[in-house]
């Protein structure tokens, strides 16, 4: 139920010191989470707050046991399944953002009180205010994971923590997704101040009361980057190249979100206002949600995960069995097709090398520990995209085929394929992949290879009988 200024997610009361107290607690949730509500309710609570007299500043707080988990995952694959132009998702992605401008630039101070964890967009909106004061709990985890989930911080992360910590730490938290407790923070200089749990809100309302400052240091004349910006600062200019490296030799150029995250970085510190590095920011997220790799690592590593652990529970020994199962047999099918591609007198380093591009875990010979010596031809010769297309469709082929059997549940191939068996992680498992590419379109892909390098790519009639009644693995989501 709205409380009684409308909001679903909020509430706002001033206290009789003249400090409004705005309260997160998202009803029927056990933790708070960024929900489309609260995106909007920030912005409104911002407008609220900058037009009541009575109010001097605020203290935002959560009234769960943790402070705000981040986005709602299920929500992302929604995203992916709406098929949305550029247009329609850069506009659902600057809702937050702009409510987030609309706090810190509302003209009255802003501090949070963050009495537990607060990762993603919850980290988003601490930054966003004009002072952070932790809980001084060594299990409360703080930072920005979006990469590790295929996306960048889209609320503002990727410009307000270079701004306060300098590039170079910015991006090492950011790219690498890491979690770090309240103590680290301080020391970062992403938070302010640790406070006990009996004066984590005296201390925030302390603040507005005796210090409070209502504009953050970027939006004040003569503001500098701590460490310098833009590519003609030596300093920056060889971070990025050095960054850019990594990640590719880190990536492969499989995962979209860490270049992008670098492109935030980089260009957005180089433009003169917030405003105009948000809308950078909010280009590269809102391409992200459109990319099938975020949905893809959502839903196989944090949604589906969650469905078999449930399962598990019920018949471990059953899961463990068909796990070894899927794992053998992928790795079956991806070694006998590596020894095809050494008969066939491609070199053992090049099988090796398209099979770390395409981005399994380890190569089909050295899994199969061949020594055999072939007659290499001209390496030049091969066509890469065709080579990768034959490691990971044969894999998810003989997947495709128990699925089309009844044998093989997606789920679980999905998550033993990429845990036991070394597939990529983008691809969200076997069975994402062929979800990913089209069920129809898989098939084709099959037939194309099976002209070519022979009948084993050819798809069995019960699977072209599954997939002329199912179009997708999986369902859209609900």
């Amino acid at each position: 139920m709205p409380d009684q200024d409308g909001f679903e997610t909020l509430s706002y009361r001033v206290a009789d010191s003249g400090v409004a107290f705005i309260t997160i607690d998202v009803t029927d949730r056990k933790l708070n989470v960024l929900t489309p509500d609260m995106h909007r309710e920030i912005g409104a609570v911002a407008d609220r707050l900058a037009a009541d007299d009575t109010a001097t500043g605020a203290v935002i707080h959560s009234g769960k046991s943790s402070f705000l988990a981040g986005g709602d995952l299920k929500r992302i694959v929604q995203f992916y399944a709406m098929q949305r132009s550029a247009e329609e998702a850069y506009a659902q992605s600057r809702t937050y953002t702009e409510s987030l401008r609309k706090l810190e630039t509302c003209g009255k101070p802003v501090c949070v009180a963050i009495n537990g964890t607060a990762l993603g967009g919850g980290l988003e909106l601490a930054l966003a205010c004009h002072h952070r004061v932790v809980l001084d709990d060594p299990d409360i985890l703080l930072g920005l994971p979006e990469v590790t989930l295929g996306l960048i911080p889209g609320g503002g992360g990727t410009q307000r923590l270079p701004r306060m910590i300098g590039i170079k730490q910015a991006a090492s938290l950011i790219l690498s997704g890491e979690r770090f407790n309240p103590t680290q923070a301080l020391d970062m200089g992403v938070v302010d101040e640790l406070a006990s749990a009996e004066e984590l809100l005296s201390t925030a309302e302390t603040w507005v009361l005796e210090s409070g400052v209502d504009t953050q240091p970027w939006d004040r004349r003569g503001f500098r980057i701590p460490g310098g910006s833009g590519l003609s600062d030596q300093r920056t200019a060889g971070l990025f190249l050095q960054l850019t490296a990594k990640v590719s030799a880190e990536h492969r150029h499989n995962y979209p979100a860490p270049v992008a995250a670098l492109r935030c970085l980089f260009n957005g510190t180089t433009v003169k206002s917030i405003d105009a590095a948000l809308k950078i920011e909010t280009r590269e997220f809102s391409a992200l949600t459109r990319d099938p790799v975020a949905r893809n690592i959502v839903r196989t590593q944090f949604i589906n995960k969650g469905i078999r652990r449930r399962k598990e529970k019920e018949s471990p020994a059953e899961f463990a069995a068909q796990d070894e199962s899927i794992v053998a047999m992928c790795q079956s099918a991806y070694m006998a097709e590596g020894q095809r591609m050494l008969n066939e007198g491609l070199s053992p380093s090049v099988i090796e090398n398209v099979a770390f591009a395409a981005g399994m875990a380890s190569g089909p010979l050295g899994m199969a520990a061949s020594a055999d010596a072939v007659k290499a031809r001209a390496d030049n010769a091969i066509d890469v995209e065709m080579t990768k297309s034959r490691l990971l469709c044969i894999q998810a082929l003989a997947a495709a085929e128990g699925w089309a059997e009844g044998s093989i549940d997606p789920i679980d191939a999905d998550l033993a394929s990429i845990e036991g068996a070394g597939f990529p992680a983008y691809t969200g498992g076997v069975m994402s992949y062929v979800d990913t590419i089209g069920t129809k379109a898989f098939l084709d892909r099959c037939d194309q290879l099976a002209t070519v390098f022979g009948d084993r790519f050819a798809p069995s009639v019960g699977l072209r009988a599954k997939v002329a009644e199912n179009r997708r693995v999986y369902p859209p989501p609900a």
